[in-house]
């Protein structure tokens, strides 16, 4: 009873315990909640048993923090079998690790599981989702480690603090629990009066707040519809109610749909649509006896950086020949400047085909044309040198550092999280989005269909944000633009990959100097 009352309270920590979930309990599942079960986990003598106890109580955890993947209202049903896919998967990784936790050097098993979560990334399945260091960022000081070694440097300190635990170093476990405190609090201090007094910059950023079916025409969804020249009335009108000079306009991922060079609106439409909302005659800003009777959704963007005579950052797609990209464009007003930022890293099904046999499967829920990965981080020149990522791509920090070693000093991230309405999605994302600023010492701005729009500073405080994630809003704010080089921008991944190798080595140096149990001191 005493190991079930473990298993059980340590499934609850672990499952709840994310800045998304139950916030309270993060600290707890980051110090506690593995090593509770670790310790019931060892009571079981069959190390095949202790596999599979591991493996279902952490597919159990991950069927929790991956819930918002059970939304099929815009989503097939196959959705379902991916999702018990990767929990298994997910479960597979922890239950194989945890089996040989009385077997392996414990800073051996905090390094194995630290690669294990950075193979994701590139070797097993391309998945950035719950890092078990993000249960160290519910609150901003226990943040701050990850301008060191990132997020999978939190992983692996949760990791070694919860094995403390079973080894019953309980002093050594409480100096493990405060020290992503105690690092934070100082860290804090050293930049505040720094941030404080920096420069800022005025944003307004745009959450549009329809769905899917809102967006683009649904087989026997077509009634809720709007129109791309209602969604473009929706977006003038929204920022027209804002009185206020800024310097920079973001709009979320997708922000209409028709790719961005297509002429597909009349001109004189969208000519009384602008005269219609302004309220103001803006003739001056129109091209004078133009020929043109269509215009783009890209004409519909240099007309808002010129009538607020403020740069804009938007997501449209965009097609080069046969080439079909999600982008991003950067347009600065009153000139003929405009930048393409395209997508690199794709969500497989939904925006590329892994394997070309997958298209009869995706062409049963109406996605039946893929994208093309972009090839390289950008950075725009403005007021302020930005770079660009595109909704998933927020989740890779090597990505996103790439954008920051090549002269950014703000990301700046278009997000289109309105698939998985109802969920837990938007608020993990933007978990993960907060991470990245602290990580690269950056402010970060974020704009949603619907989701989490809002503005971070480089030390991870959340300056501003639209609380209704399904409301059309604009949000208005100033962005401080204090920011700071770290170890992490200097090292990236190949810092904690480092470390968590070097610790192997010296594992297996000390295995075949000492194979013996009874010659070696633990």
């Amino acid at each position: 009873m005493k190991n079930f009352l473990l298993v059980f309270v340590s499934w609850v920590v672990v499952s709840f315990g994310q800045p998304a979930w139950v916030p309270f309990l993060a600290p707890i599942s980051a110090c506690l909640g593995y090593g509770l079960f670790w310790r019931a986990l060892l009571k079981v003598p069959s190390r095949a048993r202790r596999f599979l106890l591991a493996t279902g109580w952490f597919c159990l955890v991950q069927m929790i923090q991956l819930s918002w993947m059970t939304s099929t209202e815009f989503q097939g049903l196959y959705i379902l079998a991916v999702y018990a896919a990767l929990c298994l998967f997910l479960g597979l990784q922890f239950g194989a690790v945890s089996a040989y936790i009385d077997r392996i050097p414990y800073i051996a098993i905090a390094s194995i599981w630290t690669l294990i979560e950075w193979a994701r990334l590139y070797f097993f399945c391309g998945f950035s989702w719950n890092p078990l260091g993000l249960s160290l960022t519910a609150f901003v000081p226990s943040m701050q480690m990850a301008s060191v070694f990132g997020i999978f440097g939190l992983s692996f300190w949760v990791v070694i603090t919860n094995l403390a635990i079973v080894k019953k170093k309980w002093a050594v476990w409480g100096a493990l629990a405060l020290f992503p405190y105690i690092f934070g609090w100082g860290h804090i201090f050293f930049h505040a009066a720094d941030l404080e007094n920096s420069q800022e910059l005025s944003v307004a950023l745009v959450q549009t707040g329809l769905l899917p079916s809102q967006k683009t025409l649904m087989d026997k969804r077509e009634s809720e519809f709007v129109s791309p020249y209602d969604q473009w009335r929706r977006i003038l009108t929204l920022l027209k109610e804002n009185p206020k000079k800024v310097d920079l306009i973001v709009l979320p991922e997708y922000a209409v749909p028709i790719s961005a060079e297509v002429d597909a609106y009349s001109f004189e439409t969208t000519r009384y649509i602008l005269q219609d909302v302004m309220k103001k005659d803006i003739s001056t800003l129109l091209p004078q006896r133009s020929p043109l009777t269509k215009v783009s959704n890209n004409f519909w963007v240099r007309l808002i950086a010129d009538v607020f005579s403020a740069e804009v950052v938007v997501g449209l797609d965009a097609r080069d020949g046969h080439q079909h990209f999600s982008s991003a464009f950067h347009v600065l007003p009153h000139t003929l400047q405009a930048n393409r930022y395209e997508k690199q890293i794709l969500v497989p099904l939904a925006e590329y085909l892994p394997f070309s046999w997958l298209k009869n499967l995706t062409s049963m829920y109406g996605i039946t044309e893929f994208f093309t990965h972009g090839k390289e981080s950008k950075v725009f020149s403005g007021k302020v040198p930005l770079s660009i990522s595109i909704c998933y791509e927020e989740t890779f920090s090597q990505l996103i550092r790439e954008g920051r070693q090549k002269g950014a000093e703000l990301l700046v991230n278009v997000t289109n999280d309105n698939w998985y309405p109802n969920s837990h999605l938007s608020r993990q994302h933007f978990d993960h989005g907060r991470i990245r600023a602290i990580e690269n010492g950056v402010p970060l701005v974020r704009a949603c269909n619907t989701g989490v729009t809002a503005v971070i500073d480089s030390l991870g405080r959340t300056l501003a944000k639209i609380t209704d994630e399904r409301k059309a809003a604009v949000l208005v704010t100033k962005v401080p633009l204090y920011h700071y080089r770290t170890l992490f921008t200097f090292w990236g991944n190949f810092g904690i990959l480092g470390v968590c190798i070097g610790f192997l080595g010296l594992s297996y140096w000390k295995s075949r100097k000492c194979p013996s149990d009874l010659t070696c001191p633990k």
